[in-house]
C-alpha cells in the first residue's frame, strides 16, 4: 500500500483504489496514485495560501489588542480595511461568477447560504 501525503492531505492506495483522509475515495484504476495526487492538489490550490492564513491571524490578534487598549483608534482601522476588502470581495465575486461559480459556490466560499450571495451580490454578478 502506498501512503501518500500533502498539508491537510494523507492518502492511500490499496487494490489500485485511492482514498483520502479528507472523506475522498476515487475509483480504482492502474493510475491510483496519479488520480490521488490530483485530487489532492486540486484541493489545496482550492484553499488559501498558508502564508497568507497566517498573516490574517496576525492581524486579527493585532486587532483584537488595539481593541482592548485603543477601541477609537480600532475603529479607525477597521473602518479603513472594510474601505479595501468590500471592493475586493465584489471583484472576487464578479471573478468567480464570470468563471461560472453559481450563487451556492459563492455563497460556500463567504460562509454564508445561497440566498444571502444572491442578495448582497446580485447588481455586480
Amino acid at each position: 500500500m502506498d501512503t501518500l501525503e500533502l498539508p491537510g492531505h494523507r492518502g492511500a492506495v490499496a487494490a489500485n483504489t485511492p482514498s483520502c483522509t479528507c472523506g475522498w475515495h476515487g475509483d480504482p484504476g492502474p493510475d491510483a496514485s496519479g488520480t490521488w495526487w490530483r485530487h489532492a492538489i486540486g484541493a489545496l490550490e482550492a484553499e488559501p495560501p498558508q502564508w497568507l492564513l497566517a498573516k490574517s491571524d496576525t492581524l486579527r490578534e493585532q486587532v483584537r489588542e488595539l481593541t482592548a487598549s485603543r477601541p477609537d483608534v480600532a475603529l479607525k482601522l477597521l473602518a479603513e480595511v472594510d474601505r479595501w476588502t468590500r471592493p475586493m470581495t465584489e471583484a472576487a465575486v464578479a471573478a468567480a461568477r464570470a468563471r461560472g461559480a453559481t450563487w451556492s459556490e459563492v455563497g460556500a466560499a463567504l460562509g454564508v447560504s445561497r440566498q444571502a450571495a444572491h442578495e448582497r451580490f446580485r447588481s455586480i454578478g
